[in-house]
């Protein structure tokens, strides 16, 4: 009998995945933080409503509890959260095990560092959900779902996680995971971009000057990812290298890219991005640190200017410290480093 999924996070991410790996009849334990939501599990199961209704059972750990096998172990915790989260697991990891990070961000290289860069794997995602109460997650929709090796290889460690997360949705396999990591770093900071305006995503879309700045962010994290020798990859219909700050206006791409974000939002009944709703309903602090700030530390390694993502940080930081409001204000207010250069 093999050994169970341990998921560490029972969250939106890790909890629509665990669920559906349940459903499909594979065993699987979690290991979460939040005590109210772990307890409210073991008392009446995992629910899950909205693309999905269903309610499932596994046991729940806390942080440090869980003395059991651990050869897959998918980390689905903030990233903030992501050494200490990972690093009791580190020396129980088989040796022939794997972590695979269903995280934002370019998780992967901390999880190397920890476990070796031969057990770490990587996914891009664009499904997505939130967690609305104690034991209940709800759930967006399919999206885009891809894992890889973090050297492109392709063997039966990735496809036999691929036939198991096949259960949830399409599942794809790419030689170049951080291709996507990346393209979704950029459109990250689009989104990073909409959520300090308290407005849904598509209305945002629909503004001129909105989408100039949107634009602007997204060039310099490409930028970014050039420069690092990263080849960036389509993301659902947006291409992050139509946003090139130093190559020709590409209109027509642009607008395509924008176009697919309309028809991936008008797809979902939430309108509003996990940003928005850590700095407008949870009031608390959000990945920015560990996101944006994870580019701006990139950019720096290889010599490139990104005064707009350093705005974008500054204005998110500063809505969660509660020194202004979220605003079409603070949005455009990202544009003006450049009245200032």
């Amino acid at each position: 009998m093999s050994s169970p999924f341990v998921i560490v996070g029972a969250g939106a991410i890790g909890g629509i995945v665990g669920t559906h790996l349940i459903r499909s009849g594979h065993d699987v334990v979690f290991v979460e933080a939040n005590a109210a939501h772990a307890d409210a599990i073991r008392e009446h199961g995992l629910k899950l409503s909205g693309s999905l209704d269903a309610v499932v059972r596994a046991p729940v750990y806390a942080p440090g509890t869980y003395d059991g096998p651990v050869e897959r172990l998918l980390l689905a915790v903030k990233s903030r959260d992501t050494v200490e989260a990972l690093t009791p697991f580190a020396e129980a990891l088989a040796p022939d095990g794997y972590v695979l990070s269903l995280q934002n961000g370019l998780e992967e290289y901390k999880i190397a560092n920890l476990v070796g860069a031969s057990r770490t794997l990587g996914a891009y995602l664009t499904f997505g959900g939130y967690y609305t109460g104690p034991g209940h997650i709800v759930y967006g929709g399919t999206g885009s779902f891809k894992i890889g090796e973090l050297d492109g290889s392709r063997g039966p460690r990735i496809e036999a996680l691929q036939a198991a997360l096949s259960a949830q949705q399409k599942v794809d396999i790419t030689d170049n995971i951080f291709g996507y990591l990346w393209s979704k770093m950029a459109l990250g900071a689009v989104y990073f971009g909409t959520a300090v305006v308290d407005a849904p995503v598509l209305e945002i879309y629909d503004d001129p000057r909105a989408r100039a700045v949107l634009a602007i962010l997204a060039g310099e994290t490409v930028g970014v990812a050039d420069a690092s020798g990263v080849r960036t990859e389509n993301c659902d219909g947006f291409d992050p290298k139509a946003f090139r700050l130093d190559a020709p206006l590409n209109t027509s791409a642009q607008d395509a890219s924008w176009e697919a974000q309309r028809v991936y939002w008008k797809s979902h009944d939430n309108q509003y991005t996990g940003v928005w709703r850590d700095l407008k309903i949870h009031r608390r602090k959000t990945e920015v640190d560990w996101q944006i700030g994870r580019v701006i530390q990139a950019a720096e390694t290889v010599g490139r200017s990104v005064p707009h993502l350093r705005r974008l940080k500054s204005v998110v930081e500063s809505i969660e410290a509660g020194h202004c409001a979220q605003s079409w204000d603070a949005l455009y207010s990202i544009a003006e480093v450049e009245k200032a250069s």
